[in-house]
């Protein structure tokens, strides 16, 4: 018996609504897919290698990182990955103008030789980044079980400052911003390079905020003064020198161009720098100091007033380029006539960490004593 043309037509929508809603159900099923499904379906992983030239697979990009070390996390603000931070050590909490963003109640340790793992796995980042002067591979085996990776960034590593920077900017896939702020800081390294290469070296003796406390061939102040084109009075001959008490006569003998002194606020922690500089009198309190030291009237930089003081904050900027910046310019101004080490802070602590440029943090003898 043949089917009316009615019956046929009202046999045909109803098969297809049963096709249309079969393929809703199927849509449905991916549309509700459980939280914990869909996060493991979008997990994905980087592979880099740190500053202690461990090859490391962490989670990417990484959205939760604790950063022990002001230096490092001034690296992450400059490429502008601040905001995936969830908490800092003390020694950079304690400027509470600078990183008022970060709680001082719950830091993870002093710096990166006091962690406090207790806190670090409370937390729970899913990376802890900090220098390789710290405690990382303590750390590592520590915090192994918790799934929580640890990655070496050395802020102050002037050397590595390519390879860290492109790391940050990898991690947390914020490369085009970690490339514009390598550029800037390459650019001016180049300039400086290419025209000190030629002229004839200068010598410093570069003394760190102890007294007659210096920097020796492997430190980082080190290479800060070789990618400035200075020459280090102890370049050579420095077996038996103990940095940290240096023989004054020995500084009279090797007889530098240019003193350079690092100063810290009183009320800094020691080691650490503020954004808040030292006051000026603080400044010179140590020019008082250092010429009037028996017998270094006779030495070259003394006799010219060859003397320059920066902040242990400041200096330390970009892997220590802002202080390079500084003392190229003290060591070479005659024919570094682009260079503005005063632009280059302001850059850094402008345009890179977002934080109104600040006076007093620089000063050469001629500025301290005619003022």
């Amino acid at each position: 018996m043949q089917l009316k043309r009615k019956e046929f037509l009202l046999i045909f929508i109803l098969c297809i609504s049963v096709i249309f809603a079969s393929c809703a159900n199927k849509n449905e099923k991916v549309e509700y897919t459980s939280n914990e499904e869909q996060i493991q379906q979008d997990v994905k992983e980087i592979v880099l290698i740190d500053n202690a030239g461990r090859e490391v697979t962490l989670p990417y990009p990484v959205e939760k990182a604790i950063v022990v070390s002001r230096y490092d996390a001034e690296l992450v603000r400059a490429c502008g990955a601040i905001d995936k931070v969830i908490a800092v050590d003390m020694n950079t909490a304690q400027d509470r103008e600078y990183w008022g963003m970060f709680d001082p109640e719950e830091t993870v340790g002093k710096g990166q030789t006091e962690l406090n793992y207790e806190k670090i796995i409370e937390l729970n980042p899913q990376v802890l980044i900090l220098p390789d002067n710290g405690n990382y591979e303590e750390a590592e085996k520590t915090l192994e079980e918790f799934g929580i990776k640890v990655f070496v960034i050395s802020g102050y590593d002037t050397a590595d400052f390519e390879n860290q920077v492109k790391n940050i900017g990898k991690m947390f896939a914020v490369e085009e911003e970690a490339d514009k702020f390598y550029n800037y800081f390459n650019d001016m390294l180049t300039y400086v390079k290419d025209n000190v290469k030629d002229a004839d070296k200068k010598t410093i003796y570069l003394e760190t905020t102890g007294s007659l406390s210096t920097t020796l061939p492997g430190d980082y102040f080190y290479n800060m003064i070789e990618f400035a084109g200075g020459e280090n009075i102890f370049s050579t001959g420095y077996k038996n020198i103990n940095k940290n008490e240096v023989d004054p006569e020995i500084v009279i003998e090797r007889n530098p161009d240019i003193i350079v002194k690092l100063v810290t606020p009183s009320k800094a922690l020691s080691g650490t720098g503020l954004y808040e500089p030292p006051t000026k009198d603080e400044f010179l309190e140590k020019y008082e100091e250092i010429i009037n030291r028996p017998g270094w009237d006779d030495i070259t930089a003394v006799k010219n007033n060859d003397i320059y003081f920066m902040t242990q904050f400041s200096h330390g900027g970009a892997c220590k380029l802002v202080g390079t910046s500084y003392v190229a310019e003290a060591l070479y101004g005659d024919i570094l006539p682009n260079l503005d080490s005063k632009e280059v802070f302001r850059a850094w602590m402008e345009d890179f960490q977002g934080f109104k440029y600040i006076e007093g943090h620089f000063y050469t003898a001629e500025e301290l004593t005619n003022a």
